[in-house]
């Protein structure tokens, strides 16, 4: 997402909060997924085969979606989740919204009732970008680094510090998208399954330092040790 009006770029990575910051600084916009919006960077851009809410930065700059004078003069940030809070909630989220019913397994790995919408580049049902690791959206060094890192867990304060940055003294108070569950995310997880994040995203478990916090009862536990 980009906004001139507030001289910013959002590196969107799925499922942290992201949708609730591109109506905050696109009020009264309503987004759609399958058109493309080049004003504000949302949307399915067919000819780069990409959601560009869901750019990289890499790609904003590679595919010219953004100039390098607005990467160098914008303020530039992102938010990052714990992986398998991340992967819980977008497991869910992915089943929702395509309506597509499959195993956890088949998620994580783009495979079986998945392999389509996460591996098709070809049409806009496209949604491999929600798979891949966080840190491959930013650099915490180098051409692609951004200004701020947020983390979706301190999101109150750490949106504060954003719009501190750039002058607004709007409160922040648009939540969409909002999960409606009430579990703890390792309720879920079983030892199999968790191996599977830890496996998959073992690059932003270490880069991002984040642990597997287990909220989970000693009976809940006994049921998920398998």
């Amino acid at each position: 997402m980009i906004s001139h009006k507030h001289k910013c770029i959002f590196i969107h990575i799925p499922k942290t909060a992201g949708t609730s910051i591109n109506s905050f600084f696109h009020p009264g916009v309503k987004f759609h997924f399958d058109n493309a919006d080049y004003e504000r960077l949302f949307g399915w851009c067919s000819k780069r085969q990409l959601h560009m809410q869901h750019a990289t930065a890499k790609q904003l700059l590679e595919t010219e979606l953004v100039t390098q004078e607005q990467w160098d003069s914008y303020f530039k940030f992102t938010f990052v989740r714990n992986p398998w809070d991340r992967s819980y909630s977008d497991y869910q989220w992915i089943q929702e919204f395509t309506k597509i019913k499959g195993s956890f397994k088949d998620y994580i790995r783009g495979k079986g009732v998945f392999k389509d919408i996460f591996n098709n580049k070809s049409k806009s049902s496209y949604l491999g970008d929600h798979l891949l690791t966080q840190t491959s959206f930013f650099d915490f060094e180098g051409k692609f680094k951004p200004n701020f890192v947020g983390r979706f867990e301190d999101f109150q304060s750490d949106i504060k510090t954003v719009l501190k940055e750039l002058h607004i003294e709007e409160d922040f108070n648009i939540f969409t998208n909002k999960s409606k569950r009430k579990n703890d995310y390792s309720i879920f997880y079983t030892k199999t399954k968790k191996k599977m994040v830890d496996d998959r995203y073992e690059k932003d478990i270490k880069l991002l330092d984040y642990d597997f916090i287990d909220g989970k009862s000693g009976l809940q536990k006994l049921k998920n040790f398998v």
